[in-house]
Parts: structure tokens; sequence; C-alpha cells
């Protein structure tokens, strides 16, 4: 089974750049400006955890990084950086936007990361990264044994997340089978009993991928919220095909300075 891969990067990342601006100490003035996935975690920048996820899966073929203009040369510095002997090929695609203003919106980014053949993909945030438990190889098993039995089916995951946070993620309601029967755009606890919330990682079958199109064009005429977040469209593709939840343990966050950091240092741990 052939498998394509799409890392989401064209974001701006707007809060650490603000902590990063707003830092009296100066210790990390010098990564303002850096986009997200390009912050350093541990040894790698963040997207190269990625990577060297990826390349070990020989099911993998191709990545696709779907990049904004304002940052394109610091990405095109950073493919080639990358070792040459790579068994995958890395791509980069640029929305076009030059500032947040600009921006085409994560959804539209999907589409733009889908190979012509729209063949299944694994779709990612650049910004995250998740906990050890996190195989890819069992990720991938599992989701092909899904497709053994509807080529239909997707596969989303999910992690448990504290009750105060249940209202900054995407929240999914899961039934019995393991299939996704909810998802709630950054719902409040009392709108739902679920404490599953649901990271930037997808894999969707190429059959899926016309319900990515049609989103696409439904929202065309509206306010780039409407198509600003992934997860709108999860919300939308359940009611079109069956989509099932993957478990582990949780995330990391570096969506501000001080999370960022506790990642980066656990990272620095585990290396030594």
């Amino acid at each position: 089974m052939s498998i394509n891969a799409v890392i989401l990067a064209a974001g701006y990342g707007t809060r650490l750049e603000r902590d990063l601006k707003n830092d009296e100490s100066g210790q990390y003035s010098h990564l303002i400006g850096t986009p997200k996935p390009l912050l350093p975690i541990g040894h790698l920048p963040l997207i190269s955890h990625w990577i060297e996820s990826f390349v070990i899966v020989p099911d993998i073929k191709k990545i696709t990084v779907v990049i904004n203009d304002l940052h394109k040369p610091r990405y095109e510095e950073w493919v080639s950086s990358l070792r040459s002997n790579l068994s995958c090929v890395v791509e980069l695609i640029s929305d076009g936007s030059t500032c947040n203003e600009e921006r085409s919106g994560a959804v539209a980014c999907m589409r733009l990361g889908a190979a012509t053949d729209a063949g299944h993909t694994i779709y990612v945030a650049g910004d995250t990264l998740l906990r050890d438990d996190f195989t890819l190889g069992d990720v991938v098993k599992r989701f092909q044994e899904l497709q053994q039995k509807k080529s239909l089916n997707s596969l989303v995951l999910c992690a448990p997340v504290a009750e105060s946070n249940v209202s900054k993620h995407g929240i999914i309601e899961v039934n019995d089978s393991g299939l996704v029967a909810h998802f709630l755009e950054k719902p409040q606890p009392s709108e739902t009993s679920s404490r599953l919330q649901c990271p930037c990682f997808y894999i969707l079958s190429h059959t899926s991928h016309q319900y990515l199109e049609n989103f696409i064009q439904d929202t065309k005429g509206l306010p780039i919220s409407a198509r600003d977040a992934t997860g709108m469209f999860i919300s939308h593709l359940i009611t079109c095909a069956p989509v099932y939840a993957y478990s582990v343990t949780g995330r990391y966050d570096v969506g501000g300075l001080q999370s960022y950091i506790e990642c980066h240092q656990e990272f620095l741990k585990k290396s030594n």
C-alpha cells in the first residue's frame, strides 16, 4: 500500500511569536521569526522528527510540506540540510501567502498538499508532536486493517484531555466500536461528556478525498474561519464516511513559549 504524507506548515504561529517578543529574559530572542515547525526540539527541528518517523515506514513514498511564501527561504534551507539518502522524496509547496491575514486556511492547505491522484494520505500539523507511545508503523498498520474492511475508512488520533483544556481543542465522541460519532470544535466541558482531544494527525483513504474537495467548494464563499481548522473538515467527513479513532497518551504543546521550553528540554534530556 502506497501512502503519501503531508505536513501542514503554512501557519504563522502568532501566539508563540508574541510570547517570544514579550520575553524579558531575551534568552529565546534568536527564535523570533522562526516558523514553529522549524523550532529546535532537542537536537532537531520539530518537523525533522516527523521526517525521521516517515522514512522508516516503507509504505510512505513521498512527503509534501505545505508552507507559505514568507518562510519559504527558511524551509528551502532546511530541505537542503536533510541527509541525501532519504528513502522518501520531500517536496515543498507554498500557499502563496506572506502574512497571517492572507493565509488560505488549514483545510485549503490539506487540499493543496494532496497528490493529484489523491491516494491514501497522512496529514499532520507541522507544530504537532506526540508522546513516546506513538509509533507511526502501528498506526499505519491499523489503517491498513481498516482498509481491508472498507475502502472509505479513515483514521484519526485521539488523546485524553483535562477538563480545564476541553475548550482549547477539537473534541471527538467515539462509540464502542471505535467509530467517531461526533466532532466538536473547542466546546465547553458542559457540552460533551467526552474528554478525548483529536490532534491534527489523520490518515485519509483515497476514496474520502472527494469529500475534502466538496468541503472546499461548499465553504468557498464563507469567511476563512469556516475552513481555518482541520477539525472542521473532520466534522464534515464523519457525516459522509466512516472515521475511526486510534488512542495515544498525549501530545506536546509548542503553541506558547513556556510549553515550548518544556518540550524542548524534555527532548534534550531524552537524547542525553
